[in-house]
C-alpha cells in the first residue's frame, strides 16, 4: 500500500514543471526493467522480510532476550532510526566489499534517478539489506506494529529521495536526507558520499556528508562505466555474477576491501 500510493503521489508530482529536479519522460528507457525489480524484490521480498521481523523478535522474546522498555509513543521513532541505521551498515559493507559492490552496481546503473529507480537493486543486495538492516530491530523487539510503520516510513522516504524532484525542506534538511543530498550520493565522482536514507546523522558522525546537492546537467551512474553497464534486468541479474567469478581470491581468506574514506 505504501508503495502504490507514494507511487501514485510522486509520479503526479514530478510531472510538474516546477517541481521536477531536471526535464524527464513519464515512461523513460529501462523503466520495465525497475518494475520487475520491484514486484520481485520489493512487493514479494518485502512481504517475506517483515514477517522474518516479526517472527524472529517475537522468538527470541520467548526464549528471554531482554527487550528494550521504550515508551509507546516511541516505538515508531525508534524503530525508523533502528532500521535506518541497519541499512546504513548494509550500504556501506555494498561499498566497501568488492564482492558486494559488483552487485550494488545494478543500483548505481539508472542514468535517470525518479521514484522507480529506487527499487533497482539485484537480489543479493536486497537479501544482504533485510539480514542486516533490521538487526536492531529483532535485537530491540519493539513492537510489531511500530516496525511495519517504521518500514513503510522508510520505503517512503527511499522513493523520495530517488525522485526527481527539487524539494527545499528547510531546517528539516538538517536531520533528514533530501532527494538533492541523495542524489550526490549518484554522482560517480561522489559516489562514497552521503550513504544515509533517512537521517543525515550518519555520513556527519563519519564525516561523508555533502550538503550541496549536484546541478541538473549531472550525470548519474556507476564510477568508471555510466554508460558501459548493461541495463537490461536480466542482464543486471547476470553480470555481477559473472565479474565476481572472476575477483582475485583473498589471499588471507578474509573479502577483499574497497578503500572509503573514514
Amino acid at each position: 500500500m505504501t508503495i502504490a500510493i507514494g507511487a501514485l503521489v510522486l509520479a503526479l508530482l514530478e510531472r510538474l514543471e516546477r517541481l521536477r529536479f531536471r526535464a524527464s519522460p513519464l515512461w523513460r528507457a529501462h523503466a520495465a526493467s525497475d518494475v520487475i525489480y520491484l514486484l520481485t524484490g520489493y512487493v514479494a521480498g518485502g512481504s517475506l522480510a517483515l514477517a522474518y521481523i516479526v517472527a524472529t523478535s517475537h522468538w527470541l522474546g520467548r526464549i528471554g532476550l531482554p527487550r528494550l522498555a521504550a515508551p509507546r509513543w516511541a516505538s515508531v521513532p525508534l524503530a525508523l532510526v533502528a532500521l535506518d541505521l541497519g541499512n546504513y551498515a548494509a550500504h556501506w559493507l555494498l561499498h566497501r566489499v568488492d564482492a558486494l559492490w559488483e552487485f550494488h552496481k545494478a543500483h548505481h546503473s539508472s542514468p535517470t534517478l525518479d521514484w522507480l529507480a529506487t527499487f533497482r537493486s539485484h537480489l543479493v543486495e536486497q537479501t544482504l539489506r533485510r539480514l542486516v538492516a533490521p538487526a536492531l530491530l529483532i535485537v530491540a523487539g519493539l513492537p510489531p506494529d511500530a516496525v511495519v510503520v517504521a518500514a513503510s516510513l522508510f520505503t517512503a522516504w527511499a522513493m523520495l529521495n530517488h525522485s526527481n524532484l527539487a524539494l527545499d525542506l528547510g531546517f528539516l534538511e538538517r536531520v533528514l536526507v533530501t532527494p538533492a543530498l541523495h542524489r550526490v550520493h549518484h554522482v560517480p565522482r561522489t559516489t562514497e558520499r552521503n550513504l544515509g536514507t533517512v537521517f543525515v546523522f550518519w555520513d556527519a558522525l563519519r564525516g561523508t556528508l555533502v550538503r550541496t546537492g549536484p546541478a541538473p546537467d549531472c550525470v548519474f551512474g556507476v564510477p568508471g562505466e555510466a554508460e558501459a553497464y548493461p541495463q537490461g534486468w536480466l542482464a543486471q541479474l547476470l553480470e555481477p555474477v559473472r565479474r565476481v567469478s572472476r575477483l582475485p581470491m583473498p589471499v588471507s581468506g578474509r573479502g577483499r576491501a574497497r578503500r572509503l574514506p573514514f
